[in-house]
Parts: structure tokens; C-alpha cells; sequence
């Protein structure tokens, strides 16, 4: 698992002298294993910001140009680019002569140094977000496409690591080292931990109002030994839009690709509390949500486009017309969000572990959210993650409305206390 250190520190304040080498030694030997530690900006070492002042033709090839590049100061270098979509007055990523990139995005780094391309003398390289690493934080589906940064209100010569805000230490976590821990299985669980080991105070989640009416949603739990708690919150006053900068960045650095701000909050709150949420079309859900088992040989299309026949050991979200997700491992393609999204229903459950296991393993789908399932989530986990995805959605959308909320627990898990010697 990617954990970064910059979100950590949302939740617990590290002193400014905590030593990184030190961090990943107590992890590993009161915790968890630290395999590695990264400082990701070292990945942006020789690239900076430059801003294209003139493309030419090349004078040797028609599908080559040459650009004129601000890289700093005024410094105005000729670097020969093949870039389909490049412009005056582009902010564009330049690889300047010691940089390591992947050509097209593809096999090993090679170190970018001063050349001639087709009898013309170019200096370093102008970048596709592939080429430096990051395809999935900026995708495209075009061919020759130039990684446009010109959203980025930055001066040429900016360093990628400063302008992108990339300055964070990424570790990874022995995933098996967690197995026992699904309390660790985000990165509000490992900042308790770390609060715990250094004696820090640990920050807590805004307390979200528990006297909302149900409204219009209705959820009935017919097997609550494989759902325990489910609770769902319906939503009004959002759209599908692209999440904010910085969230699609997190998301990123813990090797999740950035969908659309309705998705990447549920993923978002997944690998902050460990706890997997979901979120349906609210206009497309017939009637009211029913957590059942599957029919033996029911039908359902998931969001990756495999189509199931389930098995009556599944368990399964369904509506008043049939199926819509395979609880705890994915959602339906009908009835997930759509691009016409402006009402959703949130749902924050929690499934037994061995149902879930044995249903993403019948079907080789395992999922980020299965595989937190699968160790046994505590319920409790799910007030976390309703109190995040709250303040996520009135942060991201200012008009939204919690229209209604229901929150099945019939059997509430009691806490136990130890008494430990300081």
C-alpha cells in the first residue's frame, strides 16, 4: 500500500525534525513493514516549466516543429517536438538535458541530453504526461499529445515538483504485514498509530449531524449476518465534474487513477479511513435499496464491464427491478454514476469478511474495496467515512443538501476496554 506522508500529516502533526529514516524503523518494528520510502520529487529532478514562445517547421520533417521555450528568465531555448496540441503561450513540461524519461511513455528511463533531431539542434525535451510518469494523473486519449500545463499559474523555469505541489515522501507498506490490522488499511489509521508511537495528539473527523430525517430513502437489510450496518445518505445539488487538483493528486500517489469528483470522493475516503464506500445515480435506483442475496443465476453488468451470473451465496444491493452492485466488491454499470448525475445516495456499509472473499474470488474480481472487506472492517469504521465523504461533499460542492439518511445497525458492536501499564 502507498501511503504519503504529506496526508498523514493531515491527521497527526509530525515534529519539523522527524527523521524519515527513523519513522520507517519504529513502523516496521511496532506496526507495520516499510518497504520503501520515496521522496517523490526526486522523480522531477532536471524537468521544469517552460513556456513555448513560437512553433516553427522543421525544416527536415513534416511531422516535427520547433519550439521556441521559455525555460526561466528569459533563457529562450529551441527544443524539436513531434506535439500535435502545442501553441504559443503553452506552459508545457521540459525535461532539460539530465532528466530521466520513458520515450512515448514506454520501456526503460533514459537520460534526456542536448541532441540533433533530423539535423536540428534541440535542447532537452518537451513532455506527454506519460513520458514523466504521470499519464494517470493527466490522461489523454490522443496520440503525440503534449502535457498542457497552463493551468498552473507558474513562472517559467518552475521546477514540475514545485509547480504540481509534488514535494511528498511516499512509503510503501508490506500489504501482509496488515492482514490482522484493517484498522491500518488507510491513512487515518496509520497517523493513529503513528500518534500512538510518538505520543501525539491525533486530529478527529467533523461530528456529522445524526437527526436527519430518512426522507424518500428506504433500505432494507434482509440479511444483516453478512451486512452488519448499512447506512445510506441521499444528495441533492452536484454534478459530474473533475475533483479539485490536490485531491486528484492524493488519489495518485496511492496509485489510484482520478475519475470525476463524485468517484474520487468515495475513493478518497476509502484510502484515508479504510473504509470502502459506494455511490449510486439516486434516479436511476427503483422503489428503495434492498441488501439480499442474489437469485441463483441472477444477471448483473459491472462497472468493468464484466457481466455476472450469481450465485444465491452472493450478496448483492438491489432496488424494487433487480440487482445493482455486488456488495462489497463493485458497483453496477446501470446504476453507478453516470455523466447526468446530479443526485446520488452514498452508501457506507459493512459486510462480513468471508462472504465478500469468497464472492471476488468466485468471479477473480478483487477490488480495493474487497480486499479492506476481507479483513474484517470494524462497523464503527463507517461513522469515519460518513464524516469525511460529508465534508468532502460541502467542500467540493457548496450547494449540496443531505436530503435524507438511514442508518441500519441493529445489533451495535460494543467497544471493549483494556487496562494497559504506561
Amino acid at each position: 500500500m502507498k501511503v504519503s506522508l504529506n496526508w498523514i500529516k493531515d491527521y497527526v502533526k509530525l515534529p519539523e525534525d522527524m527523521d524519515l529514516t527513523r519513522l520507517a524503523y519504529d513502523l516496521t518494528m511496532s506496526t507495520v513493514e516499510v518497504e520503501g520510502a520515496e521522496d517523490l520529487a526526486k522523480r522531477f529532478e532536471h524537468m521544469l516549466v517552460g513556456v513555448v514562445t513560437e512553433v516553427c517547421p522543421h525544416p527536415n520533417a513534416d511531422k516535427l516543429r520547433i519550439c521556441k521555450t521559455d525555460i526561466g528568465g528569459g533563457d529562450i531555448r529551441e527544443i524539436v517536438c513531434g506535439g500535435t496540441n502545442l501553441t504559443a503561450g503553452m506552459r508545457v513540461a521540459v525535461a532539460c538535458p539530465g532528466a530521466l524519461c520513458r520515450w512515448h511513455g514506454e520501456g526503460e528511463p533514459v537520460e534526456i541530453k542536448e541532441s540533433k533531431l533530423r539535423g536540428v539542434k534541440s535542447y532537452g525535451m518537451i513532455c506527454a504526461a506519460s513520458e514523466i510518469g504521470l499519464g494517470d494523473l493527466f490522461p489523454t486519449d490522443e496520440e503525440a499529445h503534449i502535457l498542457d500545463l497552463s493551468a498552473f499559474d507558474v513562472p517559467a523555469g518552475t521546477s514540475i515538483a514545485d509547480a504540481l505541489d509534488l514535494h511528498d515522501i511516499i512509503l510503501e507498506i508490506d500489504n501482509k504485514s496488515m492482514t490482522n490490522r484493517p484498522d491500518l488499511w488507510g491513512h487515518y489509521g496509520l497517523a493513529r498509530e503513528i500518534a500512538a508511537l510518538y505520543g501525539l495528539p491525533l486530529s478527529r473527523f467533523r461530528p456529522f449531524p445524526r437527526d436527519l430525517p430518512a426522507g424518500g430513502l428506504t433500505v432494507t437489510v434482509e440479511d444483516p449476518e453478512r451486512c452488519p450496518r448499512y447506512i445510506g445518505a441521499e444528495l441533492t445539488g452536484v454534478c459530474v465534474k473533475p475533483s479539485p487538483f490536490w485531491m486528484q493528486s492524493r488519489l495518485w500517489r496511492a496509485g489510484m487513477r482520478p475519475i470525476n469528483a463524485l468517484v474520487d470522493i468515495t475513493n478518497y475516503v476509502m484510502l484515508a479511513t479504510g473504509q470502502p464506500t459506494h455511490a449510486f445515480d439516486s434516479d436511476n435506483i427503483q422503489g428503495h435499496i434492498i441488501v439480499r442475496r442474489a437469485q441463483e443465476g441472477e444477471k448483473l453488468l459491472l462497472l468493468n464491464g464484466k457481466d455476472l451470473s450469481l450465485s444465491a451465496d452472493d450478496l448483492v444491493i438491489a432496488d424494487d427491478a433487480g440487482v445493482v452492485a455486488l456488495a462489497g466488491v463493485m458497483g453496477g454499470a446501470k446504476d453507478s454514476i453516470l455523466p447526468t448525475t446530479h443526485k446520488v445516495i452514498l452508501e457506507v456499509a459493512n459486510f462480513n469478511a468471508a462472504g465478500v472473499r469468497r464472492t471476488a474470488l468466485r468471479y477473480d474480481n478483487r477490488t480495493e474495496a474487497s480486499s479492506r472487506y476481507e479483513k474484517a472492517i470494524d462497523p464503527q469504521r463507517c461513522d469515519q467515512a460518513l464524516e469525511l465523504a460529508a465534508e468532502l461533499f460541502r467542500q467540493l460542492y457548496p450547494e449540496v443538501q443531505f436530503t435524507g439518511l438511514v442508518d441500519h445497525y441493529p445489533a451495535p458492536m460494543a467497544c471493549k476496554e483494556l487496562d494497559v501499564a504506561l
